[in-house]
């Protein structure tokens, strides 16, 4: 059967005289990863690549076909929205925001504060003078263009830093060299202020496996939480990036434990770019695919189980887009594509996709806790 292309999707919208802020029906499939994640009140959903979504209508269509919520790769990132101060873009974000509200999808938005992803032009002015004013500027300009419309925002990403050396634990940044620890409150309160509707986040990684430094990693962000709460700071979500990797084990209590303890806190928990390394599996198609499955279900069966996750977002939904296979840190040795996300390198539903689903299917329903911690 042919699927519909992303401009014929757009342009029946316009076609039924759909408002600007009024989304379409739900464009997933019953048989889809999001609806059997909805029935536990769970959102499935998938990071956007804005230059195939322009290309590829089965691209579009598969994200169409499987996901509840979206969040695009990298257009609402500082240095893509705004890559020159007088002339800001904003083209792929509005793009991405329109294919989740034509689907009738949620929207995550990344991420409004880095360490990377800042243009030149920005990086210039982030000094103890003008750092504040400019983090003002560039979180109004694009939370207040998506107001209304971003169910949470990645306030800050990956500034978990312990082996640094600093006794707060933060990752070095040119925010942290500029205004000192105060930024990460900071950054919280402007998006309180621009789009109070939107959901604060701490967007993590290397919070799930096991090694001693990753322990050193959960202690910090717990002792962080606790006190920035105590500080008052409109966080109400932790996202966890999710990029397991067959290098390091699963320790499922560990992990349990940690989880237990950040609901413990009244914050809700996201799984926000979920998908699996294969460097330390086989070459051999089958075999791979089977202890990726395995490995993707043990950490699903612990992550699922716990009632303060709401949403989880794999980075891309196709092979043929993951950045595993471009960065060179995560490469394959043996130089075989990864076999990391839910449809193969065609669009095709893998056998990781198969452990997703029935993970989802037997994760407990924990629907109204759940819809508690997303209306926030």
């Amino acid at each position: 059967m042919n699927q519909p292309s992303r401009r014929g999707i757009l342009a029946g919208a316009l076609a039924a005289g759909l408002a600007p802020g009024r989304s379409m029906a739900a464009s997933w499939t019953p048989d889809s990863l999001h609806a059997v994640a909805a029935a536990k009140g769970l959102a499935y959903g998938s990071a956007v690549n804005i230059t195939p979504l322009r290309r590829d209508p089965v691209y579009g269509a598969a994200i169409a076909r499987e996901c509840g919520i979206v969040v695009a790769e990298n257009e609402m990132k500082f240095v893509h929205a705004w890559p020159r101060e007088a002339a800001p873009a904003f083209a792929g974000g509005d793009e991405t925001a329109e294919f989740a509200r034509v689907n009738g999808q949620r929207l995550r938005g990344h991420a409004l504060i880095w360490h990377e992803a800042i243009p030149d032009w920005a990086r210039a002015q982030i000094t103890r003078r003008s750092a504040e004013g400019l983090m003002r500027r560039w979180i109004g300009l694009i939370a207040g263009r998506h107001r209304g419309r971003i169910e949470a925002w990645d306030v800050v990403n990956e500034i978990c830093g312990p082996n640094e050396g600093r006794p707060d634990g933060l990752r070095a940044s040119p925010w942290l060299d500029a205004l000192g620890s105060g930024y990460v409150d900071l950054a919280f309160a402007i998006l309180e202020e621009v789009d109070p509707g939107a959901a604060g986040v701490w967007n993590e990684n290397d919070l799930e496996l096991q090694a001693d430094w990753i322990d050193a990693r959960r202690r910090m962000v717990l002792r962080s939480l606790e006190a920035m709460l105590r500080r008052g700071v409109p966080i109400r979500r932790l996202g966890l990036q999710g990029h397991i990797y067959s290098t390091h084990p699963l320790d499922a209590k560990k992990l349990r434990d940690f989880l237990r303890e950040v609901a413990g806190l009244g914050l809700a928990i996201e799984i926000t770019e979920f998908d699996v390394d294969d460097r330390a599996y086989p070459a051999d198609l089958k075999a791979r695919d089977a202890a990726v499955s395995d490995f993707a279900r043990r950490f699903l069966d612990v992550v699922l189980d716990e009632p303060a996750v709401i949403n989880l977002l794999t980075w891309d939904i196709t092979d043929a887009n993951t950045w595993l296979n471009t960065n060179p840190q995560r490469r394959r040795r043996d130089g075989l594509p990864h076999r990391a996300l839910p449809l193969d390198a065609a669009s095709r539903r893998t056998p990781l996709w198969s452990a997703m689903h029935r993970a989802f299917s037997d994760a407990p329903a924990h629907r109204a806790a759940r819809a508690r911690l997303r209306g926030g």
